[in-house]
């Protein structure tokens, strides 16, 4: 029987998220089922007490890790034998046994800790959402001796086929048949390698030193060969996203207040990474203030990434870091300029560059990139111009990352008829010589980036090279080019032109309304509308010629002016096509035939099916599709056709309503089953 000074608490199906909710509010902290026992004996003298508990599905943060099996007691005063204390279940196996002992003010410790299995997957919970899609299990024996407050851990942990994604970086790891030794003096790394997804590694050397498990002293060097530390997505907000390849030589010192980093750092082939520059817009700063949305899940590096200073300064103080970075010239950058309009530049080249962060967390960056090439791409509305970058511009950084300066040059090719822009000087020419200015040339439009990385100033020219054999007399050219130099002296006027030509691919006149360019006549226009209505009808009859063929015609008009006169040119083109393999393959071929026009004889005779395309659908319903094409295509400037080969991916949804793009297909077709 049981004594006067004997206290049983039984416990049945009792829920342990109802202590940790008054812990921390809306927070299943851990959650699980107790059920079992714990007496308390002699409790007017020395109480001891026995335990006897099981924790079905215990789990942390909603992560289930097992079933726990717990047995102490005090047999003695100020002495508790762990009899039994157990995690199983969901693959895990971990069991601990041993003593506790109250030692002044802390709690004394004899453990023997064997880890015979422990899944990855369940500590995802637990570990705050740091790691996610984890698998594979960590085994091995620890003796845990001294107090809680002053541990002395000593023993091994073994990874066995780890894989786990680090949320922060958005890269897939891992770790197998790697060893991590725990001494009293702390975290003991040998040859221990973390690899990337295509099994490049990342091999740490070195200690981790602590005392108690919150002090850390760094003594580590970190080298890496061509390793994919960032493989992110792009997210609303997101000021970064991508991938980054290094190869690295670090060492990594210090303590965990002050660490320090050492080393070389190399930007290797695989780097594709696109960086927002973030908009100082007047109308948003006007307005701050009032509302502020803030994206929970974001990581505090991005939200803190969005103020304009975060890109000098970092949050983080106390860091010691001073890395050479080499950029090789197989990695991409993309730097978006304009977030809104879709304006971004980018580049590839090689860089030599300095960085560091000092204690106060002030980032410094110092060196050049030289560009090897890359793009422009400017937009407005639905318009889009790609200059390409000429090699040689540079990206020069002298102190801070934002204050780089820039002198990046690049080119776009708007061929167009000069007429609109020498109308004035060839009033008193012959018509035959008006006409001869009708003919399309190849303008450079150059565009120059100067000024700050965040601040660029952006100024426009155009260009005809002298050197370049247009096929026209030398007068035009030399026409041309005085008339460029004289509007060179007016930044308004080089840029009006400059808008004609990227807007509307002409140049305007002195009157925009009265154009010179019979590309604008109501003939050409009336010509290539009949040649739309000629295409309708040509399909229409062809529609049913023969089963199981698709036929289709498409007429094309244009003016050519490279003779002096002006000479209209319409051309046919038709094509065929046939569905194989279960109408998955597609094999269309076809031809251009010249109906109206100056044609070359040599072209009339090998032109026959110059076009091809197959096609191949990836999915049964023709959503994705994997295309191969070769096109032969007439260019007015080399007075000829050239050949153009190459492969495509395309994408089919239909919609009606936008939203639905959005959702996943599956979804649809389950919503139109219940309708």
């Amino acid at each position: 029987g049981m004594s006067e000074n004997a206290l049983r608490a039984d416990f049945s199906n009792f829920q342990l998220a109802t202590i940790t909710g008054f812990i921390k509010a809306d927070s299943v902290l851990l959650n699980g089922s107790m059920n079992g026992n714990i007496t308390f004996m002699n409790l007017a003298k020395q109480p001891l007490f026995t335990s006897d508990l099981v924790i079905n599905d215990f789990s942390m943060r909603q992560d289930t890790l097992g079933n726990i099996a717990l047995q102490v007691e005090s047999a003695a005063a100020n002495r508790y034998t762990v009899r039994r204390a157990t995690l199983t279940g969901r693959g895990n196996d971990v069991s601990a046994s041993g003593t506790l002992f109250p030692q002044g003010n802390d709690m004394g410790m004899n453990l023997d800790v064997a880890i015979r299995q422990l899944q990855l997957n369940t500590l995802e919970g637990a570990m705050a959402s740091a790691i996610t899609n984890a698998s594979g299990y960590v085994n091995g024996n620890v003796r845990v001796i001294g107090t809680l407050g002053n541990p002395d851990i000593e023993g091994q942990v073994r990874f066995n086929d780890t894989r786990f994604n680090l949320t922060l970086l958005g890269s897939q790891f891992a770790i197998n048949d790697e060893e991590l030794r725990v001494t009293e003096d702390g975290f003991v790394f040998q040859s221990f390698s973390i690899r990337d997804s295509a099994n490049n590694s990342l091999t740490l050397n070195g200690t981790v030193g602590t005392s108690n498990f919150v002090n850390y002293r760094f003594n580590l060097y970190a080298t890496a060969d061509n390793f994919q530390i960032l493989n992110t997505p792009r997210r609303p907000n997101s000021i970064y996203w991508g991938r980054l390849n290094i190869s690295s030589e670090l060492f990594i010192g210090g303590t965990e207040v002050r660490p320090l980093v050492d080393g070389a750092l190399t930007v290797n082939d695989g780097t594709s990474l696109t960086v927002v520059i973030p908009q100082r817009n007047r109308g948003y700063e006007e307005r701050e203030g009032i509302v502020e949305f803030v994206d929970m899940d974001a990581t505090v590096d991005d939200s803190l990434f969005r103020r304009y200073d975060s890109l000098n300064y970092t949050s983080v103080l106390g860091f010691d870091v001073t890395a050479n970075i080499e950029i090789r010239k197989e990695a991409i950058f993309n730097i978006i300029v304009d977030e809104a309009n879709g304006d971004f530049l980018n580049v590839r080249g090689e860089a030599l560059l300095s960085a560091g962060v000092d204690p106060s967390g002030k980032i410094t960056l110092v060196g050049n990139y030289q560009l090897e090439e890359g793009a422009y791409e400017l937009s407005f509305s639905f318009l889009r111009r790609r200059f390409e970058i000429e090699k040689g511009s540079t990206i020069t950084w002298t102190g801070t990352p934002t204050t780089a300066n820039l002198n990046v040059k690049a080119v776009y090719i708007a061929n167009t008829a000069p007429i609109d822009l020498v109308a004035d000087q060839i009033e008193a020419s012959t018509d035959a010589i008006r006409n001869t200015y009708q003919q399309k040339l190849p303008f450079e439009v150059h565009l120059s980036l100067t000024g700050e990385l965040m601040r660029p100033v952006v100024d426009f020219d155009i260009l005809l090279p002298e050197s370049k054999n247009y096929g026209v007399s030398n007068d035009i050219v030399i026409q041309v080019q005085s008339r460029l130099a004289q509007l060179r002296v007016d930044e308004g006027e080089i840029n009006k032109q400059v808008f004609s030509l990227l807007l509307l691919n002409r140049f305007v006149g002195e009157d925009p309304f009265n154009s010179t360019t019979q590309g604008f006549s109501a003939g050409t226009y009336a010509r290539q509308s009949v040649s739309k209505l000629m295409t309708e009808q040509l399909n229409r009859i062809a529609g049913g010629l023969i089963q199981g063929v698709d036929i289709d015609f498409n007429v094309v008009s244009s003016d050519d002016y490279s003779t002096g006169d002006k000479r209209s040119r319409t051309d046919l083109n038709v094509g065929l096509s046939k569905r194989l393999l279960n109408e998955r393959l597609i094999i269309t071929v076809g031809s251009n035939f010249e109906l109206q026009g100056q044609q070359a004889t040599a072209q009339r005779n090998n032109n026959i099916a110059g076009n091809v395309a197959v096609g191949y659908q990836l999915s049964r319903d023709g959503r994705y599709m994997i295309r191969f094409f070769r096109r032969n295509e007439y260019v007015g400037v080399l007075d000829g056709y050239i050949i153009e080969t190459g492969l495509g991916f395309s994408l089919n949804i239909d919609y009606n309503k936008f939203q639905e793009v959005l959702k996943r297909r599956k979804q649809r077709v389950e919503t139109q089953g219940t309708n």
